[in-house]
């Protein structure tokens, strides 16, 4: 029988890079190690014992932002992503308060799966657009 197990950690440095592979994303190790040091939580998920999807939050108590939403290329469209921002969701919600803020860095044109969980794209009236550094 098939079965799924959610973790509450970071993916091991091979998982990671494996996730990555999956969907021709590259990182490289050391830029993986930064990535578990400063990650604040994370989810793992796995489907008969082999990891299918990750996910993380960096942040400073305060301000949280997702990253790293991933799901291997041959597990695509099963559900595996809604489980892993189901879990940052619900964790998020345990330490939430008026001082605690959630983001998302949403891939271009995957702005709509994340709108599932209640987030909304910028700018919009409360916000404006987020921003990235290009360099002068």
């Amino acid at each position: 029988m098939s079965s799924i197990k959610i973790l509450h950690k970071f993916p091991t440095d091979d998982e990671f890079l494996h996730l990555f592979e999956s969907v021709g994303w590259e990182r490289s190790i050391q830029r993986v190690r930064k990535n578990r040091k400063y990650s604040y939580f994370a989810v793992s998920v796995y489907f008969e014992d082999k990891i299918v999807a990750m996910g993380r939050v960096v942040g400073d108590g305060a301000y949280f932002t997702i990253f790293d939403i991933v799901v291997d290329k041959k597990y695509h469209g099963q559900g595996f992503g809604s489980l892993v921002m189901k879990e940052i969701v619900n964790w998020y919600k345990t330490i939430q308060d008026d001082d605690t803020f959630l983001y998302v860095n949403a891939s271009k044109d995957r702005e709509m799966f994340y709108e599932k969980f209640g987030f909304r794209q910028r700018p919009n009236e409360d916000v404006g657009a987020g921003m990235k550094w290009y360099g002068e």
